[in-house]
């Protein structure tokens, strides 16, 4: 599996590609994306039929204007900050920040810098999401990331936080009064990123961590999760995401026996590594029929073991069911993003 698509709704809200003056005529309706690179739909073409857009395919594109050659992230965040209403704007999310897509060494450091210089413009934002970069654009394991630890104070109202790769990432210390959602999306996530989550003072409801894969840069284990997993962090925790894992298994084994399985109503343990093994411990707890959801999809669970699953609890996603590679005999298995 692959980010192959950018989002098309963040926050509730459609999502509209600002590139130019204009582009979104109300701020408070929609989600304004910022992102380099000249293949995004214009806002026109995002609102077109099935049928005109499989006619635009064969229609050469028309070339870049001029003025764009240099325009980076910064600039674009730099001309929607002057737009009118702009201070309607409830949610942002930025995309492709390397310029014209030559350069693999470029961060949202000076975006990331202009937006919290300017956060008295954006008094309504309660949403961000930095990293909408699909595969074609850049692997997820050369995203390079920034420092985030401003963003706390200068928004106030901020709900949710999203973010996609971890290379040079730093959240920083979270201490938030209405933060409810925090999501990390990595092929590789580094122990220190996920100690910087734990900590966070926030009141969390959806907390969903993509751990990835040791040769992309991760290495945490179950031990990381020892305090999330007492029940002694965010009391009001309701979703609980541990995703992308070369140790589901590990995880789904401590979860069993966890006191945070009789608070959470959510769990997604969806494309890691999860086995028989994992798939059993949930099943021997006994305490995952109160779930309101359980997703395993991108699984190495059995067929008749995902049955099991079911009768123990209703609301169980097992989509994607995937077959170990076989090496000299062992058994080899795989997240669904690393790279």
């Amino acid at each position: 599996m692959t980010i192959s698509s950018n989002l098309e709704e963040f926050a509730g809200k459609r999502i509209v590609d600002f590139r130019k003056s204009g582009d979104v005529a109300d701020f408070s309706a929609v989600t304004p994306r910022l992102r380099c690179g000249y293949d995004a739909p214009t806002p026109r073409e995002q609102g077109l039929s099935l049928r005109e857009k499989l006619a635009r395919i064969f229609t050469p594109p028309s070339p870049p204007p001029p003025e764009d050659d240099d325009r980076n992230l910064r600039d674009l965040l730099a001309a929607m900050l002057d737009e009118p209403g702009v201070r309607s704007t409830q949610a942002i999310v930025f995309g492709m920040w390397m310029d014209n897509g030559e350069s693999y060494e470029v961060t949202p450091a000076s975006t990331i810098e202009l937006l919290v210089l300017n956060k008295d413009r954006l008094p309504d934002l309660t949403a961000l999401f930095f990293g909408d970069i699909t595969v074609e654009e850049n692997e997820m394991s050369w995203i390079e990331q920034s420092d985030y630890s401003a963003i706390w104070g200068a928004f106030p109202r901020l709900g949710h936080f999203g973010v996609r790769g971890s290379n040079n990432l730093s959240l920083g210390a979270i201490n938030h009064p209405t933060l409810h959602t925090l999501v990390v999306e990595s092929g590789g996530l580094p122990a220190s990123i996920v100690r910087e989550a734990l900590a966070a003072n926030a009141p969390i409801r959806h907390l969903e961590l993509w751990l990835g894969d040791e040769g992309y840069g991760a290495d945490t284990s179950v031990d990381d999760f020892k305090d999330l997993l007492s029940g002694a962090l965010f009391p009001n925790l309701h979703t609980l995401a541990l995703r992308n894992s070369e140790y589901s298994d590990d995880l789904a084994t401590a979860l069993a026996t966890a006191p945070i399985l009789d608070r959470i109503k959510m769990l997604d343990l969806s494309m890691g590594t999860l086995t028989d093994r994992g798939a059993q411990a949930l099943i021997g707890s006994g305490r995952i029929g109160q779930l309101e959801k359980l997703d395993i999809s991108h699984h190495y669970v059995s067929k008749a073991v995902v049955e099991e699953l079911r009768h123990s609890t209703p609301r169980l996603v097992a989509a994607d069911p995937q077959q170990p590679d076989d090496w000299d005999g062992e058994p080899h298995y795989y997240v669904a993003v690393s790279e």
